[in-house]
């Protein structure tokens, strides 16, 4: 019997964000598993998603992703969550919200459409200024 989806995606945020466990990646995702909105084109199978993990956990340290609210839907899990971490080699904390849509088949993640506010995660860790979505609806170029 398979675990719920809700939990399914609990134990990856603890698995590969909390341990920063990437052999965990290789169990949980699908071989031709999708993983949409991470870059420009999406991440497809472990090796690409191992890639972008190594990206953020070199940027942040003791992530914990915490699920505020879930819906289940067949073989769907949609998501609104908060990620919580230092930044790398500081105490500086940093917080991101984000929403997830999952679709799970036997225990693993086969596609992901993630909705994550990454600029205000690079804004508190100094790689965008401050206001930087209100500054460009204003037509101001970020520079």
């Amino acid at each position: 019997m398979t675990p719920p989806l809700r939990q399914v995606c609990e134990a990856w945020f603890e698995r590969v964000w909390a341990q920063e466990d990437a052999s965990a990646i290789d169990e949980m995702f699908e071989p031709f598993g999708v993983a949409k909105g991470l870059n420009d084109d999406g991440l497809v199978g472990p090796p690409d998603f191992k890639k972008f993990h190594r990206a953020v956990c070199a940027l942040l340290a003791d992530i914990r992703i915490s699920i505020d609210h879930s819906i289940e839907a067949g073989e769907w899990v949609s998501m609104i969550c908060t990620l919580r971490a230092k930044q790398q080699g500081s105490d500086n904390p940093v917080t991101m919200k984000g929403g997830v849509h999952v679709r799970i088949e036997d225990g693993k993640i086969v596609e992901a459409h993630n909705h994550w506010d990454f600029i205000d995660l690079f804004a508190d860790l100094g790689l965008m200024p401050r206001n930087t979505l209100k500054r460009a609806l204003s037509g101001e170029k970020i520079a």
